[in-house]
């Protein structure tokens, strides 16, 4: 019984053996975002880094991180700009939205309004950085996937969002939370990859093997590897039982 609680194999051992790898991953997810226009390379790297090394308990998660954040500047620094200009627009005109409710009711239903499509636009970023991260597209095509997966995933995008609204309110609600900011980005990218690896698995099943992401041939021969050296352990273990 001792042995079975206490076996690192299981998964809360496995995730408890992750929470350093969890926070220094955030630091450098906030490190890099500081230039402020780097916002959206240090997302699409931390999605990889999580998605690729984290989940799939390999090492050199650190090493993809800031590989990544290198790759995506070139179309990651446009992509900040773009979407730090529609935040503030958006931003400003719920000022302006909020205080017409404010002195006229029937502004009410407006407000709403905005606030759903705010709420909407927030999902469709929300598939931005992992198709960026994954496969870096084009611009314009980007975009247009980007609104595909949220309009043909509408319950992946629900979970993204409330996922992420979950991680903000839980590190903000109170002081004795407060510490949970440290983790912040990568549990919200952790929350992130069950609904975008589902969704790509579905859209790209040529680009995985038995359930985890390839992207070439070797790759597809470590995730076999992998996989064969778990069954193993696992039949292993029951030999000893």
């Amino acid at each position: 019984m001792f042995n079975s609680l206490f076996d690192m194999d299981k998964p809360f051992w496995r995730w408890m053996g992750k929470i350093p790898d969890i926070c220094l991953l955030s630091l450098c997810w906030y490190l890099c975002c500081i230039p402020i226009i780097t916002i959206i390379p240090a997302s699409c790297a931390l999605f990889d880094a999580v998605s690729r090394n984290l989940m799939m308990d390999d090492k050199g998660c650190y090493k993809r991180f800031f590989r990544s954040f290198v790759r995506e500047l070139k179309q990651g620094i446009p992509l900040t700009i773009l979407w730090l200009i529609i935040g503030f627009i958006a931003f400003y005109g719920s000022q302006i939205i909020m205080a017409a409710a404010e002195a006229n009711p029937d502004f009410g239903v407006v407000a709403i309004l905005y606030l759903v499509i705010m709420l909407m636009t927030a999902g469709f970023i929300g598939w931005i950085v992992p198709l960026q991260s994954r496969y870096n597209q084009k611009f314009f095509g980007l975009h247009v996937n980007a609104l595909r997966f949220f309009l043909g995933r509408l319950p992946g995008t629900g979970l993204i969002l409330l996922s992420t609204a979950l991680v903000v309110v839980a590190a903000t609600i109170s002081p004795y939370t407060a510490w949970l900011l440290v983790l912040a980005p990568c549990l919200i990218a952790i929350f992130h990859t069950k609904p975008v690896e589902k969704a790509f698995m579905t859209a790209f099943p040529q680009d995985y093997e038995d359930g985890l992401p390839v992207y070439t041939e070797q790759d597809r021969e470590a995730v076999r590897a992998i996989k064969k050296a778990k069954q193993a352990e696992a039949e292993a273990r029951e030999n000893d039982y």
